[in-house]
């Protein structure tokens, strides 16, 4: 009898070989003491001297699932072959075995001896086990056709990509074809730059066939195709690059032979999604004209960009052809208001964004790259795109917090979906080395699941756009300058008091109390503002909570219910929020018997919202939309953007 134990959603398969010897595939049954020639002979039994021998297999589990007859006697298979699956869509099994039975045919001129062989079992997972028996990369057409495939057949079509070795799919919007490639930091490229828009569309682009969450109508876009373009953020504006247009009289690049491609502004590169300037958002895309199944690579450092520069090094293995083993980029230049540059300069956008008027990029030229991975454009100008297929990630690939700074919106919903309820994971604040446990809560947010406890340790590091949600800089020495012991009631300075001690129900420390002027990283300041915060001391990919009665901690409250569970740790199927006090013009009171937790809402003139949580008054209470004046000194507790 076999016994299995598995707690894959996927479940499992079981393949058996015939293995004589130590050999695989050697099914003869070879003789203790006599010549191999002895052996029993495999093979259909019809007349004379043939032997056989086999085996058939009864589940013993009724989850079992027999493939290839294999319920009956059968001849041993001499490869791998499926004898058995159990299914998916189950989260624990135990238990589970079939019975294994053997039998032979023997002729009667059969030498006599003892006869030994073997069956070796093999319990595998789908993506492994079924990789042969699934698709490769050329059972696929259409650029379109990942993004229907399951993540089991799109790990399968990837790993049978070969390393230096460009592939061919159509797009099928407009039924170009495009190369594209597994490249060296082991991502799925598209092995040229982006062209949609050379022919004029007669299909829409919808979430079918383009990485978009709405439509746009073909006319639309092909209105945004121009000769020379006005610079402009509200618009969509791209040039399709011909020899009589571009700088150096060409339409391909001189190194990798392929074509310049199609130069888009951002309105057009993000599918109309990033627009106006103003505010200095640093808002990245999140929908985009890359095919659906691909979006654009992210940008910055550890981006998906700058990742591929460093793994290739230079500007002349960027620029070399796939099959010599270079990552093709072209020198396909920009738009100014015309293209120019053609064959000095390529410029590649990134989804992330930086400030209100300015993208990430990447450029490769003549022996150079980006000197670094912040470097940025213009949304108004023209510059390549080149898609990476959208693979999902799981909490597992993250380290930092500030990863969620770069990570797409695909990107974020698969780590989402990664995360097990009740279940905390652990990331690393690089600003001071702290690690964190973060959680998937009742509302599908992920959030920090104690409270933020930056200034505990005197920072070495300046707060910037890189590490905090901020947009100017904070240098290390006034971070550092606004730790207290007491607190001063002030609405124009930063005040922090680093609070010792661990709550007893949630299990988490008590961490750090900010005033607003501390919590907002100065942006919100003086006794007459009621504005909300837009920056904060959370780190970069992360932010302040909304507040009030529409707020996300009112929508936190509605799926815990109960200030029980709004105290109870994560493990429990609580919110963990630790009853860490507070301060005003004193130190530090009321720990273990009340909190309050800042949101970025703005309430009256010195006040924001909060989450307050008490139990000095005799009972439990919870408000999850009550006012905190600006001036006193509360917990953080940043979600994930």
């Amino acid at each position: 009898t076999i016994n299995a134990f598995c707690n894959d959603s996927e479940g499992f398969s079981v393949y058996a070989v015939g293995y004589t010897d130590d050999t695989f595939g050697n099914n003869t049954m070879k003789p203790s003491t006599l010549a191999a020639s002895n052996s029993i002979a495999t093979g259909l039994a019809t007349s004379g001297d043939t032997s056989n021998w086999a085996m058939k297999l009864t589940s013993l589990s009724d989850n079992y699932t027999l493939t290839n007859d294999f319920n009956s006697y059968h001849l041993v298979p001499d490869e791998y072959t499926k004898v058995a699956t159990y299914p998916s869509n189950t989260t624990t099994t135990a238990g589970v075995n079939i019975k294994s039975t053997y039998a032979a045919y023997i002729s009667q001129t059969q030498s006599a001896d003892t006869y030994t062989g073997k069956v070796k079992y093999t319990i595998v997972h789908p993506s492994n086990a079924d990789t042969p028996l699934r698709m490769t990369i050329d059972d696929l057409t259409y650029m379109q056709d990942f993004n229907s495939l399951s993540d089991i057949d799109r790990n399968a079509v990837v790993a049978s990509m070969k390393a230096n070795t460009a592939y061919t799919l159509i797009d099928n919007r407009d039924s170009k074809s495009y190369q594209i490639a597994k490249l060296k930091d082991g991502n799925v490229w598209m092995a040229e730059n982006l062209d949609l828009g050379r022919t004029e569309l007669t299909t829409d682009l919808t979430s079918s066939n383009t990485n978009l969450a709405t439509t746009i109508a073909a006319e639309t876009f092909n209105s945004w195709k121009k000769t020379t373009t006005s610079r402009v953020y509200d618009d969509g504006e791209f040039i399709s690059l011909t020899a009589s247009n571009t700088s150096d009289g060409q339409d391909t690049d001189a190194m990798t032979g392929l074509p310049y491609g199609t130069l888009y502004n951002y309105y057009a590169t993000s599918a109309g999604s990033i627009s106006v300037t103003g505010n200095y958002s640093a808002e990245s895309a999140k929908y985009d004209i890359c095919p659906a199944g691909w979006r654009l690579p992210t940008g910055g450092t550890g981006g998906e960009l700058y990742t591929l520069a460093t793994s290739y090094g230079t500007s002349d293995l960027l620029r070399t052809p796939i099959a010599e083993g270079g990552a093709a980029l072209t020198l396909a230049g920009s738009i100014w208001s015309t293209p120019s540059d053609q064959s000095y300069s390529g410029y590649y956008w990134a989804s992330t964004g930086l400030s209100g008027s300015n993208m990430h990029r990447f450029y490769v030229g003549r022996g150079y790259i980006s000197s670094s991975p912040e470097d940025n454009g213009d949304r108004t100008r023209g510059f390549s795109i080149r898609c990476v297929l959208r693979i999902p990630k799981t909490i597992s690939d993250i380290t930092y917090m500030q990863e969620f700074k770069i990570l797409s919106a695909g990107d974020i919903t698969s780590i989402i979906a990664s995360m097990e309820d009740s279940t905390t994971y652990n990331l690393i604040d690089n600003r001071d080395n702290k690690t964190y446990a973060v959680a998937k809560l009742k509302d599908g947010k992920i959030w920090m699941a104690e409270n933020l406890d930056l200034g505990r340790t005197e920072l070495a590091t300046d707060l910037t756009f890189k590490n905090t949600n901020l947009y100017s800089s904070i240098s290390a020495s006034t971070f550092n300058g606004w730790k207290k012991t007491t607190g001063s009631v002030t609405y124009d300075a930063g005040e922090y008091i680093s609070v010792s001690g661990t709550d007893s129900t949630s299990g988490t420390s008590y961490g750090t109390l900010y005033n607003y002027y501390a919590t907002s990283a100065g942006t919100i300041t003086g006794s007459t503002n009621s504005n909300n915060a837009s920056y904060d001391i959370c780190p970069a990919g992360w932010r302040l909570p909304t507040g009030g009665y529409s707020g996300e901690f009112k929508a936190l409250y509605a799926q815990y219910n109960s200030f029980a569970l709004m105290r109870a740790s994560i493990e429990n199927s609580g919110a963990a929020f630790a009853l860490s006090g507070y301060f005003t013009n004193a130190a530090p009171a009321n720990l273990g018997s009340g909190s309050r937790y800042w949101s970025s809402t703005g309430g009256a003139a010195t006040y924001m919202y909060i989450l307050y949580l008490d139990t000095s008054w005799g009972y439990n209470d919870v408000s999850p939309a009550n006012n905190g004046s600006r001036n006193n000194g509360y917990a953080i507790r940043c979600v994930a953007k």
